[in-house]
């Protein structure tokens, strides 16, 4: 490599430029005023871009660590096929690393509600499918979970599993890189350190790697709130799965939902830091975390020797294998309108073949349909993801994903246009498109105000697979 220019030649040059210590530093960006509440509290806040990374994601850094240390140790002799447990980047990475190493081959065991968009990118980048039928929330020691049949498989066909979970490799990497190249570059003035906790591994190691260095920084573990989907963190349930030490790490822990998430990404995004929707959690963990201290009195015991408090919070990847959730979970007033809309030939959705009515007037409350079900004088449909209605629903509801939703309509509309039906979505906005398209049809449909995300809100019953229970 030459250094000076930033080129990579000869026979490992796409392995040396996957390589870190052959890079530059990852960019750590100061955000902008407007997304920073806090500015005139003297505290700074740092955005540190892995989604610039050579492979455009966090999990290729402790991917190339795990590989390449098992290089070193001699592991990879003899292997031509790797395999992991993995639906996204952990496992993609792993795929075109491996290849570089001589490993052709890379299975990825997947659960069998994988999204379509993250199945299609494994294909792209050669990756092999292994559909897994398992629990919603597999524990690694569950004969049935897609962990313990990758190591089982690894054994049994001397393929190599690497084991995200569990391999100290993992958070290595983070301290070898994030968390060192995190304190160069605040020169040792960080005061709090922030990001989402998944498998733990960029908590465990760049927070290790920073406490060691400076034991008042605080790290921020940002977890999932039950019953709100976010690609890649976890709930605190969830993290019962995991080996590493992170609580020993960790000095606070929030928990953030799915809306602010998206919406804190499409900031993120629309002022020039595209990242996504991870980064938008982790960065509302990290502002509820500063709110807190704030609205306690206990800012000032944040501040660093200069009297800031610089704080630091991971971007895992970009918006762009999420796209079509944005729209899923927010509602038309983040997004601008399409003019003439009606000129476009494509299908915005299945559903937009229909003339649509207002429905304003046929929304119901939350309340209204818990009572309504109580009453067993309704049709309750649930047009969410299948993952999603599987990690829980409302008692007898019917799940029809929205896509699918024409084909449900000619199929059942003998069997539904005599009944009134409440139509479920996550947020109650695709409700009220199903519900406009069950009205044109003659149906007594309505559409829940606020979706699944308001119930829940609520604390109103929601039906749960006994594997998700503790």
């Amino acid at each position: 490599m030459k250094n000076n220019l930033n080129v990579f030649d000869g026979e490992n040059s796409v392995l040396d430029y996957l390589n870190p210590d052959n890079n530059p530093h990852i960019p750590l960006v100061e955000l902008p005023d407007s997304l920073n509440p806090f500015v005139n509290q003297k505290v700074r806040i740092f955005a540190k871009m892995m989604n610039t990374l050579p492979l455009a994601n966090v999990k290729s850094l402790p991917a190339y660590n795990m590989l390449t240390e098992a290089q070193q140790r001699g592991e990879l002799q003899n292997i031509d096929t790797l395999i992991e447990n993995s639906s996204g980047n952990t496992v993609f990475s792993l795929a075109i690393i491996g290849k570089l190493l001589g490993i052709n081959s890379t299975k990825a065991v997947v659960s069998n509600e994988v999204s379509t968009g993250k199945l299609q990118m494994l294909r792209v980048f050669g990756t092999e499918i292994i559909v897994n039928t398992e629990p919603i929330c597999p524990d690694p020691s569950d004969k049935t979970s897609g962990i313990y049949k990758a190591k089982v498989w690894a054994q049994e066909n001397k393929w190599l599993n690497v084991g995200q979970y569990d391999n100290s490799d993992n958070p290595q990497a983070h301290e070898k890189w994030t968390g060192k190249q995190i304190w160069e570059q605040t020169q040792g003035d960080i005061s709090v350190f922030c990001c989402g906790l998944g498998t733990t591994g960029t908590m465990v190691g760049a927070g290790r790697y920073l406490k060691k260095h400076n034991q008042n920084i605080q790290n921020v573990g940002v977890a999932r709130l039950a019953n709100n989907p976010v690609p890649g963190p976890r709930t605190k349930n969830l993290l019962r799965e995991i080996a590493f030490d992170w609580k020993g790490v960790v000095d606070s822990v929030q928990e953030i939902g799915t809306i602010d998430s998206f919406k804190l990404s499409l900031d993120l995004c629309r002022n020039g830091l595209v990242v996504g929707p991870s980064s938008g959690f982790i960065l509302k963990g990290l502002l509820d975390y500063i709110q807190g201290h704030s609205e306690s009195g206990t800012l000032d015991t944040l501040r660093n020797k200069h009297g800031e408090i610089v704080c630091v919070f991971i971007c895992c990847d970009s918006p762009f294998p999420y796209i079509n959730e944005y729209f899923e979970y927010l509602d038309d007033s983040h997004f601008p309108v399409i003019e003439n809309e009606e000129l476009l030939n494509n299908q915005l959705d299945v559903i937009k073949k229909t003339e649509f009515s207002d429905v304003s007037e046929f929304e119901i409350k939350v309340e209204d349909t818990l009572e309504e079900i109580q009453n067993e004088k309704v049709i309750v449909l649930d047009i969410r993801k299948n993952s999603d209605f599987n990690d829980f629903h409302i008692f007898e509801s019917q799940n029809v994903e929205y896509n699918d939703l024409e084909k449900w309509i000619s199929e059942s509309l003998d069997d539904i246009k005599d009944k009134k039906v409440i139509v479920v979505c996550y947020r109650g906005n695709s409700s009220k498109l199903a519900t406009s398209a069950l009205r044109n049809l003659g149906i007594d449909a309505f559409s829940m105000s606020g979706g699944m995300l308001e119930w829940s809100k609520r604390d109103f019953p929601r039906w749960k697979p006994d594997s998700c229970k503790i």
